[in-house]
Order: structure tokens, then C-alpha cells, then sequence
């Protein structure tokens, strides 16, 4: 990327060029370049983003390769900032993995973006919403689908399918909780049910159906 003239001798005068950044990412991105005993550790995104780019700036690959590597112990706590960083900088697998985990927000009932996505097309955007509405109508489809009969409960009362009554009373307020809006997550879930419904999830069965319910639509994999 870079071509000085070479000094003659070692009194000539040396071309210098002014690398602009922010100074900590440039000191992350130097340790890399001249490793020490002890790499770089970023536990701030913020960083961890700034020192990617000036790594994907100057094609420093060492650095971009160590640091993408960090990128999904992110992905957890902060899935969407994550996406649109692996978005701008052209990762597809660590974008994948962040679109799955976006799926525990509601997106649509955002007031605001993180700022990452002022810095990535709208169609990026466009897709993470398709992932969600999908993700949505997968989750709802199982939800549902009746159940099996509890093992607890068999036969019937007056012609009465028993574990068909009670599993449809179970997935009612869990269904209408979904098509509402309430974000996709176990905690969400389950405080929505208990504020619309009056029902306790933990101990009426409600809980387990939930986290069935997840399980099922993160095991279809769903991703941008």
C-alpha cells in the first residue's frame, strides 16, 4: 500500500506518513504489528470496532484476522451493533450469527439504532427485518401447532379431550404474547403472559411451554 524512497545513507531524511485514528485502536493495531509476550485483549466493542477498520484502512491483515476473531464473543449482549459491524466490513459468518441473536429484540419496536447503522446500506436493515417477520411466523406456527397430551393427563370427562383443553388454554395467552410484539426472549415471554394473562409461567406450565416454543425456532436456524 505504502512506497517511500529508501535513504541513501543512513544521515538521509526519512518520508514519514501521518496515520490518522483513533489512539488507542492504533495502539491495539501496533502491538499486532510488533507482538510483545502479551497480545491485545478488547473487551469494548467501541474499540474492537475502531480497530478493525483501521485494520480493513491499511489491509493490516494480522490485525483484522486476531481481531474478527472477537467479534461474536460479542454478538451475545450486543447483537445488532455486532451486525451492522460485520455488515460494513463484509463478514458474512459473524453476521449470520448476530442476525440469529437480533432475533431476541423486537426490532420494529426500537425508538432508535445503535449508531453502527448509520454507516451501512438500507438494505442490510431490509434483510434483518425480513429475518425477523420470518423468525416471527415460525415462532407463532409452533406455538400453535397443538401438543402432545401430558403424560399426567389421559382419557377424557364427558367426551372431553382433556390434555387438549388444557394445552390449548397454555398456548392462548403465548400466542397472542407473540403476535403482539413481545420480543422473542424466555424473560419477555414470560413477564408478557404473566401481565396480560395473571398467569405464573413457572409453576403452571407456561414456562416450559415457552422455552419448547424457542427451541424449536432457533433450531430452524434462521439467518440473513
Amino acid at each position: 500500500m505504502f512506497q517511500l524512497r529508501q535513504p541513501s545513507s543512513a544521515t538521509s531524511n526519512v518520508d514519514t506518513i501521518d496515520v490518522i485514528g483513533p489512539p488507542r485502536a492504533l495502539e491495539v493495531i501496533l502491538c499486532f504489528i510488533y507482538p510483545s509476550t502479551d497480545p491485545p485483549t478488547i473487551n469494548n466493542l467501541t474499540l474492537l470496532s475502531q480497530v478493525l477498520v483501521l485494520a480493513d484502512k491499511y489491509d493490516i491483515g494480522v490485525a483484522r484476522s486476531r481481531s474478527q476473531t472477537s467479534l461474536v464473543r460479542f454478538a451475545r449482549t450486543e447483537p445488532l451493533r455486532v451486525y451492522a459491524i460485520a455488515c460494513r466490513l463484509g463478514f458474512e459468518d459473524e453476521m449470520r450469527i448476530a442476525s440469529l441473536r437480533t432475533t431476541l429484540i423486537h426490532l420494529l419496536g426500537l425508538a432508535e439504532l445503535p449508531d453502527e447503522f448509520k454507516l451501512i446500506p438500507a438494505t442490510e436493515y431490509h434483510r434483518l427485518i425480513l429475518l425477523h417477520v420470518r423468525y416471527r411466523k415460525e415462532a407463532k406456527a409452533i406455538a400453535t401447532t397443538p401438543s402432545q397430551t401430558p403424560a399426567s393427563i389421559k382419557g377424557s370427562f364427558f367426551g372431553v379431550n382433556l390434555g387438549a383443553v388444557i394445552g390449548e388454554t397454555m398456548r392462548r395467552p403465548v400466542v397472542e404474547s407473540i403476535r403482539g410484539g413481545t420480543p422473542l426472549n424466555y424473560e419477555s415471554l414470560v413477564l408478557a403472559v404473566k401481565t396480560d394473562h395473571n398467569i405464573d409461567a413457572e409453576t403452571s406450565g407456561v414456562g416450559k411451554l415457552i422455552r419448547s416454543i424457542l427451541d424449536k425456532a432457533n433450531a430452524l436456524d434462521l439467518t440473513v
